[in-house]
């Protein structure tokens, strides 16, 4: 993002500089040369942040901060000086200005506060954006939860929901929703007006954890300018939810731990102890049980994590919500790819309450918005989709180990050859192999169940009632 600022100083040679210097680290600057030149641009735009000279003719910067603050109160300004006193920093504290800095060739101080200007800029976005617009995408009645296993799911979300500090696990597999539930617990929290700060463990390097979780001070590391804000500070009074827990490396977890029992972090480099309030939660696709057990992740950082657990149901343990999360994810397509389309046709519908979803939710989604980009009419069909998908529900072979015989619980893959007729249905298809695998499996449905790779209560639904 490219920072507007307004730079105010009287001083000619003072004001290029200073303007060539901040463009040159990526800022667009505006630039007046006295404080009554600095309010008549402000009254036609607001920049991000207000640089403004403390000693200049006629208006001072002071006088300047105080008139900015009657009509602008938001706006950020910094104040400049290359003789002020301890009198005037006082003075623009108490008028509001963000930083008061000395002026200097090299321009560290003023560098260094405008990328904490920055920094806070950026959060205040965030948490404006979602507060407001994104708040309502997380409502908890626009959770579709049609189906006994997300309805028992959402139980448990607003019984967190209504407790702010308790630390929460989500697991599930890949793209089942962990992230999207992680905030629907957070907005309908008493913090949903703080931060929700999300943590993706696998992207950020070791090396660099530290200093993006805990922030840096000055000079605590080649490279460390200037004091740095970390995402636990940032994150303070609101949530802060690490993504793919799992994949956390052991001796950071350590550190992670302490943040977590003891709510104080340091900033690397730094002495003094920060106290925080935040609400942590973990996400993951990985059975941590067993990852203590291999000695992959730490027993006490995950009984730490474990205080609830809850598990997002995969779609295919979710028939009731499929159709409904379609047409959701078909509007939204619609909406952004600008496609006319209105309905979710019956063949669209039938392939979509066959096809399995390994990918779950963000699969749908995926496929929805494919299938949206290629539809030319109204109607979204079956035919608008991927062949891959399409394919996938023709196939009529599904394999086990030995054609003639029982299946067993070994847990081996099973072969069984079905031939396709000529104008049968896939419906028609679909129970000749349920028929087939409940025979091999002696009338045993669990088994049944396990080899077909769906649940019993999919294998009760799906087969056609008798007459």
């Amino acid at each position: 993002m490219t920072w507007h600022l307004l730079l105010v100083e009287d001083e000619t040679s003072v004001r290029e500089a200073f303007a060539l210097r901040l463009s040159d680290h990526g800022y667009m600057v505006q630039t007046a040369s006295s404080g009554d030149e600095a309010l008549g641009l402000l009254r036609a735009s607001e920049p991000d942040i207000l640089v403004l000279d403390l000693v200049m003719p006629n208006l001072t910067g002071l006088d300047v901060l105080a008139r900015v603050k009657q009509t602008s109160p938001n706006l950020l300004v910094i104040l400049v000086t290359a003789r002020g006193t301890v009198k005037d920093a006082v003075e623009a504290t108490k008028l509001g200005a963000f930083d008061f800095v000395a002026k200097s060739i090299d321009m560290e101080d003023l560098l260094h506060a405008l990328s904490r200007a920055t920094q806070l800029l950026t959060l205040q976005r965030q948490v404006h954006v979602r507060s407001g617009q994104d708040a309502d995408r997380y409502a908890l009645d626009r959770v579709i939860a049609r189906s006994p296993a997300t309805q028992l799911f959402m139980s448990q979300i607003r019984q967190l929901a209504n407790n702010d500090r308790v630390t929460v696990l989500l697991q599930g597999e890949t793209g089942t929703g962990k992230q999207y539930m992680g905030r629907v617990i957070h907005y309908n929290s008493a913090r949903a007006d703080k931060p929700c700060i999300e943590v993706d463990c696998p992207s950020i390097p070791q090396e660099l954890f530290e200093s993006e979780l805990f922030g840096h001070e000055k000079g605590s590391f080649t490279g460390a300018a200037g004091r740095k804000t970390g995402l636990i500070e940032l994150a303070d009074g609101g949530t802060l939810m690490f993504d793919e827990i799992g994949d956390l490396p052991l001796p950071l977890q350590a550190k992670l731990l302490r943040v977590i029992e003891e709510r104080t972090f340091r900033r690397v480099g730094g002495s003094a102890t920060i106290p925080v309030d935040v609400r942590f939660m973990a996400a993951t696709n990985r059975n941590l049980r067993e990852a203590v057990a291999k000695g992959e992740f730490r027993e006490d950082l995950y009984f730490r994590l474990n205080v609830v657990t809850l598990t997002i149901p995969p779609l295919r343990e979710r028939q009731e919500d499929i159709i409904l999360l379609a047409k959701q994810f078909l509007s939204r397509s619609a909406l952004s790819l600008r496609k006319p389309i209105r309905a979710l046709g019956a063949s669209a519908e039938a392939l979509i309450q066959r096809y399995h979803f390994p990918g779950n939710v963000r699969e749908l989604s995926n496929l929805l918005e494919r299938a949206v980009l290629f539809c030319p009419g109204e109607t979204l069909e079956a035919a608008h989709f991927p062949s891959d998908v399409r394919e996938t529900l023709a196939r009529p072979v599904v394999d086990t180990a030995r054609p003639e015989s029982t299946l067993s619980d070994t847990g081996e893959p099973a072969r069984i050859h079905l031939s396709f007729r000529l104008g049968e249905s896939l419906t028609d298809l679909e129970d000749r192999i349920i028929s087939e695998v409940l025979q091999r499996s002696d009338g045993n449905k669990s088994l049944a169940a396990k080899h077909l790779g769906i649940t019993r209560w999919m294998l009760d639904r799906r087969r056609k009632p008798t007459s």
